[in-house]
């Protein structure tokens, strides 16, 4: 494993300047899409369980330099919200999605946009999208026939939080939707926006960890729902756990070693590299991973989601929240262009005990 890895931190950043134009790495809010024509049917990213729309969690622009084809190329991450849809060590409640455009396309300009707010970014090309969520919008108010939702569940909740008193002046014309301002009701289930820049790691040995201190605090962490994990475990369960001394597992120190370089990184990138696990007992998870279902090549590891992502989101603050120990994405190795514009990849979920 090579040890160049280029990590992932937050920064906060006006929500025009992660518009789809400047192909922004970013955490939470609506997803800035790639291709702008052939945005996946909400039925793609409704929960398998409990049939509700799922909610971007990320999307990271990661081209392809060794393509034309893949000049501009994107991965994104949808997951359920519903904590009782979360389940140990499965990704059943996640979707994660690549899409790739060459540099000359329908939808973007060949140069670089620049930093203006006000410049126009013509939206006919696009289908309608959701007010609350921004997947792809079969339906629409009825009324003023201006604002449109993915689902049943999301027009009703929009309406009870402020559609209601909005819709007449839709109706008149005298004000205009605008896809990326989140409404009271987005709020509510959109997760926190924020711009994701990488850096690289540091190189330096990491300075000495005291183990045993730092797996107190993940331990309490853990009973707290702070850190990724365990939705399905129960106390006793989980005093077992901790009372067999988690030190104990090799895998998990070398964890801890390695992200106390950069102990607020949300994200690990190493294309072609290997992951980061949390714990042990990965041998048959990396000699099994599907080959790709559009070109039946092979597929790599490129990123990875860390549990600090879930401090910035406020995630795993209540009993029926996500929570995972990392995300563990692998895609195509060619970046194929085969299939749908937006492809299926694989994301595997780690939790902190098997």
């Amino acid at each position: 494993m090579s040890d160049k890895v280029d990590i992932g931190l937050l920064e906060e950043k006006s929500s025009w300047l992660l518009h789809p134009r400047f192909f922004p790495s970013k955490i939470g809010g609506k997803p800035a899409w790639l291709d702008l024509e052939s945005i996946p049917h909400p039925k793609e990213l409704t929960c398998k369980q409990c049939e509700e729309p799922m909610i971007m969690i990320c999307q990271v622009y990661a081209p392809y330099e060794e393509s034309d084809d893949c000049f501009h190329r994107t991965i994104f991450i949808f997951i359920c919200k519903n904590g009782s849809c979360c389940s140990l060590n499965s990704s059943n409640n996640l979707v994660i999605l690549r899409c790739q455009l060459p540099r000359e396309n329908k939808f973007y300009s060949f140069e670089p946009y620049k930093d203006n707010e006000n410049e126009k970014f013509p939206m006919d090309q696009w289908p309608k999208l959701c007010e609350l969520c921004g997947l792809r919008a079969p339906s629409h108010c009825s009324k003023c026939k201006k604002t449109y939702y993915c689902s049943r569940k999301h027009q009703v909740l929009d309406w009870q939080k402020g559609h209601k008193e909005l819709c007449q002046s839709l109706q008149a014309g005298n004000i205009l939707n605008n896809y990326f301002t989140v409404t009271e009701a987005g709020k509510s289930i959109l997760y926190k926006e924020w711009e994701l820049i990488v850096d690289e790691e540091d190189d330096e040995p990491a300075a000495t960890v005291d183990i045993n201190q730092e797996m107190e605090i993940l331990n309490n962490m853990i009973k707290e729902k702070k850190a990724g994990t365990l939705s399905e475990v129960s106390e006793s369960e989980l005093e077992e756990y901790t009372s067999r001394g988690i030190p104990e597992d090799k895998v998990f120190k070398k964890f801890n070693k390695r992200i106390s370089r950069h102990p607020d990184q949300v994200l690990r990138y190493e294309r072609g590299g290997r992951p980061l696990w949390i714990t042990g007992n990965t041998e048959n998870i990396e000699m099994n991973i599907d080959k790709c279902e559009y070109c039946n090549g092979e597929r790599q590891f490129e990123f990875q989601i860390m549990p600090q992502l879930l401090n910035f989101i406020n995630v795993g603050l209540d009993f029926n929240s996500v929570d995972w120990g990392v995300l563990v994405v692998y895609t195509c190795k060619a970046s194929c262009n085969g299939g749908p514009v937006y492809k299926k990849e694989i994301i595997i979920k780690q939790d902190l005990t098997n």
